[in-house]
């Protein structure tokens, strides 16, 4: 299964998939999975614990987000800002709110 697979194409969450043809009842949607370094998880809700506490994430949307924010690309100098930041909104579980305050209050933001 995929995670998003409870969602149908216009964004309706579903529990059975719809099968157009056939006998019989309509099989129960898989969400569950198995990310590339093994984890494993049932639903969507697993794969968003999953997703809150990789690092990689919370760097990779920082990274984002700060070059839109600064309207410039990130270099090297910023990326020790950016993983200060991560590790700050570690405990957090990497909330979009936090990562927002965080970036604004820091000094790769105050300073540009």
């Amino acid at each position: 299964g995929l995670a998003f697979e409870n969602f149908d194409a216009i964004g309706r969450w579903r529990t059975t998939e719809r099968v157009q043809s056939g006998v019989g009842e309509d099989p129960p949607v898989d969400a569950s999975g198995k990310l590339p370094d093994g984890r494993t998880f049932a639903n969507p809700a697993d794969f968003k614990k999953l997703l809150a506490r990789d690092e990689r994430l919370a760097k990779a949307f920082l990274e984002q987000l700060s070059t839109y924010a600064l309207r410039r690309v990130m270099t090297v100098d910023d990326m020790e800002a950016i993983q200060f930041i991560a590790k700050a909104t570690r405990e957090d579980g990497h909330g979009v709110k936090t990562l927002v305050r965080q970036l604004i209050l820091s000094n790769l933001f105050q300073k540009r």
